[in-house]
Formats: C-alpha cells, sequence, structure tokens
C-alpha cells in the first residue's frame, strides 16, 4: 500500500462532484445572508488552479452532457443522482434510494428498476463495459449488475464479511475497481482479471469519493476535497 500525502482544496457541504477534462465541478450547499440555504455551483480548474462560481446550466452540461437541460428537466432531482454511460446513446441514473433508471441521450426513460442487495439499496455505479458495478454500503458488499437482463449477476462481499466496510463510491481505473469504505477510511481496489481484493491508501477518517482527472488523484471526504501527492 502506498504512502501517500494529502493536499486539501477546498470545504463545502459537498452534494456533488463530477470529474471534468480539465478539472470538476460541484455542487454544495450555501447559507446566504438572510439565513436561507441554497445551493450553488463551482468549477475547478486544476491546470491553473482557479475556482469559479458557475451557473447551474454549466454543471448540468458538465454532467449530463448534451440535451442535458431537457435531461434534467425529465429527471426533477438532478443533483443527487450518479451518471454513467452504458453505451454511446445510453446512460444510467442511479439514486441513494436503489433507483435506477435507463435514459437515451435525448433524456427519454427506457427502464427503470430498483437495485437492492439483503433487501438494501445499491448505488453509485460505475460502468465495466455494457455491465455496472454498484456498492451496497449497508451490506457491506460491491455487486456486478446486468442492465440487459437486469438482474445482478454475482456479488464480493457481505453483511458478514469485512473486505468491505461501509462502501460508500466506486470507480474503475487501470482495469481495477476502486471502492471507498467509510467505516474502515481505506480505499481497497480489486482487479477485474482475478478479483483479488487489495489495500491502496488509507486515511484518518471516512473517505466518500475517489476520482482521477489525467494524472492527478482526488478523494473526498468529510474534511474537505484533497488532492494525493506520491
Amino acid at each position: 500500500m502506498e504512502e501517500r500525502t494529502l493536499q486539501k482544496l477546498f470545504n463545502a457541504d459537498l452534494l456533488d462532484i463530477i470529474p471534468t477534462e480539465r478539472g470538476f465541478v460541484y455542487a454544495c450547499r450555501e447559507t446566504l445572508p438572510d439565513g436561507e440555504e441554497a445551493v450553488a455551483f463551482y468549477t475547478y480548474n486544476q491546470e491553473i488552479d482557479i475556482f469559479e462560481k458557475i451557473p447551474v446550466l454549466s454543471y448540468i452540461s458538465a454532467k449530463f452532457g448534451e440535451n442535458g437541460a431537457d435531461i434534467a428537466r425529465q429527471l426533477g432531482d438532478f443533483v443527487t443522482c450518479t451518471v454513467v454511460d452504458i453505451t454511446n446513446s445510453t446512460r444510467a441514473v442511479s439514486y441513494p434510494d436503489g433507483t435506477l433508471k435507463i435514459i437515451d441521450n435525448t433524456g427519454m426513460e427506457l427502464s427503470e428498476a430498483k437495485v437492492e442487495y439483503f433487501d438494501t439499496p445499491a448505488c453509485s455505479p460505475a460502468a465495466n463495459g455494457t455491465d455496472l458495478w454498484f456498492v451496497v454500503p449497508e451490506s457491506n458488499a460491491i455487486i456486478n449488475y446486468s442492465v440487459k437482463h437486469n438482474r445482478i449477476e454475482f456479488r464480493i462481499g457481505s453483511p458478514k464479511e469485512k473486505a468491505f466496510c461501509h462502501p460508500v463510491d466506486i470507480s474503475v481505473y487501470d482495469n481495477k475497481l476502486f471502492i471507498c469504505n467509510a467505516y474502515s477510511y481505506k480505499i481497497r481496489t480489486i482487479g477485474l482479471e482475478n478479483y483479488n481484493v487489495s489495500d491502496y491508501c488509507v486515511f484518518n477518517e471516512p473517505v466518500k469519493k475517489y476520482f482521477r482527472v489525467k494524472d492527478v488523484e482526488y478523494v473526498v471526504m468529510g474534511s474537505g476535497v484533497y488532492s494525493l501527492d506520491k
């Protein structure tokens, strides 16, 4: 397991964060001068190390691409969902309660399902080919789900096992799954060739999300968003 140094970028009441070509965009709660709460949207450009406030349509465009405004309008709740491309013409929209919607590039809903394992919701998917990998936080498991057949193909972990401790996010890089475990403070990996489980990084607090933009690695934790230095 690598020894890594964290560099803090910012802290916010984060609702969503999405990698972009040059950095990321994010949505967060802010308190207005009159005491009311509002959702604000920002972009970070890692090439010039600058944060900028952006309109909601810029966030929507970064998250959903072309026809983003129409897609967001049809979804209603466009902030709390995770969106991943399955094919060039279809994408998965997953919500924390296990709701999975398959939509086309215009936002038309092709199907809807509830994805659960041990009666607990699966969420935060990552695509691997035309299948999806989900985390199941309450069951300490990750599952491989076939969109075509609308079923779980197999799982790794279970409520009684400790390979994963409340996994909350999953991503795919270098033919490996990277799983963020909130309760063990670890990112663990699974090789997609042999399904071996290994530790990648361990922190001093819950890790909520891991992603890469070009050669920069980022982690989201309760205390803020950090870049990882080697």
